[in-house]
């Protein structure tokens, strides 16, 4: 009785097997990438700021502040865009997982399951005009 009911679980609709989702490895990689120039950004400026406080002292201060600014802002852009590669390859799991599930529903479906006619409670939109009620023609109508 317990091995039916992991067996159930296990193979049910709307699972998703690991298999289903193909892995991005390369769009991982650049995420990678850019999140690792922004750390590498990060500390070059800070060496910068050390070195320059050395070198010129305090002197230097208008220039490093505005590299710091740019740098930073700089290293922010690449760590958002790792971030955005990263929800990129969320979005593409997410797609093939919901083309996988439709696919595996539509083999459910009986075939001819179309043919049978409507569904109960459900009919054919018809528009006011087609039905006759509260419809009144206007002179363009006098044309047809």
């Amino acid at each position: 009785m317990n091995r039916d009911r992991r067996y159930r679980r296990r193979n049910r609709v709307g699972a998703v097997r690991r298999s289903d989702i193909e892995p991005y490895t390369a769009l991982r990689w650049v995420a990678t990438l850019f999140k690792a120039a922004a750390v590498f950004l990060v500390v070059a400026v800070i060496a910068e700021f050390i070195a320059g406080i050395r070198l010129d002292g305090w002197a230097a201060m208008p220039i490093l502040l505005g590299e710091i600014a740019r740098t930073g802002v700089f290293a922010v852009v690449l760590w958002g865009g790792g971030d955005l590669v990263r929800l990129l390859v969320d979005i593409g799991h997410d797609i093939r997982a919901e083309r996988v599930l439709i696919t595996r529903l539509l083999h459910r479906v009986p075939p001819g399951s179309e043919a049978a006619g409507p569904r109960p409670g459900v009919g054919p939109t018809v528009s006011r005009r087609e039905s006759g009620r509260g419809y009144e023609p206007g002179p363009e109508a006098a044309a047809d």
